[in-house]
């Protein structure tokens, strides 16, 4: 693994996308009944999907997996390019905002989809270089993004790649970017975390008021075929 992102992020995050990601389960993974989550972090999307599916998890990080246990939940230390199960060990293979920040993402989905019995799935992988913004002088931030997540050896750019990657194990999948309904002040708030978590980091930005912010963030389902 390359990097990862503080908790406070990781929730947020979790929050933002919680809808969406209850949509799909109950729109194209309703049969699943076991799944396993890959760089659970503190658990955050394993609760949003608790109430449908029973939910394992997996993280490299010791304080991740403790964080987990913590808040009640099922997860294990382990290698996501090496995990300890056997093939076809679960309904459902997911993962959320992980291949970005691992220097071999195509090992780790070969990983998923040999645990997973029917469904492979990436929840959100981002597009930086994609994102819409105004005033302009969010490309600042944007190029900070990307920067930082380079810099920590991961790919910014990951979401467009994802066609590429899933060809190389699914026969047919599904994909697509995850809607955004956004006020002023949503966008606003998405900003304001970006801008903290890059503060945190250690660089230094101003804040400015959002017109416009809007970054490509793209899932995808894919059911195992038989080769």
């Amino acid at each position: 693994m390359a990097g990862h992102i503080p908790e406070y992020l990781e929730r947020e995050q979790a929050g933002w996308l919680e809808e969406w990601q209850i949509y799909l389960v109950k729109r194209h993974l309703s049969d699943a009944k076991n799944a396993l989550e890959v760089g659970c972090g503190c658990g955050y999307v394993m609760s949003n999907l608790s109430s449908l599916l029973n939910v394992f998890g997996v993280d490299y990080r010791e304080d991740a997996v403790i964080c987990s246990q913590k808040r009640g939940l099922n997860a294990q230390i382990a290698n996501a390019e090496n995990m300890p199960f056997e093939d076809y060990s679960f309904d459902l293979v997911y993962s959320n905002y992980v291949l970005m920040w691992n220097r071999n993402p195509k090992k780790i989905l070969s990983e998923m989809f040999r645990v997973a019995k029917r469904y492979v799935v990436l929840f959100a992988e981002p597009y930086w270089k994609g994102a819409i913004y105004s005033p302009p002088s969010f490309g600042k931030i944007v190029e900070m993004e990307r920067k930082h997540i380079r810099r920590m050896g991961g790919n910014p750019d990951i979401g467009i790649e994802i066609p590429k990657l899933m060809r190389e194990f699914a026969d047919d999948f599904l994909m697509g970017t995850i809607p955004l309904y956004a006020t002023k002040s949503s966008m606003q708030r998405m900003i304001d975390f970006e801008l903290k978590f890059l503060r945190n980091e250690g660089y230094k930005i101003k804040r400015e008021k959002a017109n416009l912010f809007y970054l490509p963030v793209f899932w995808s389902i894919a059911e195992k075929s038989g080769r």
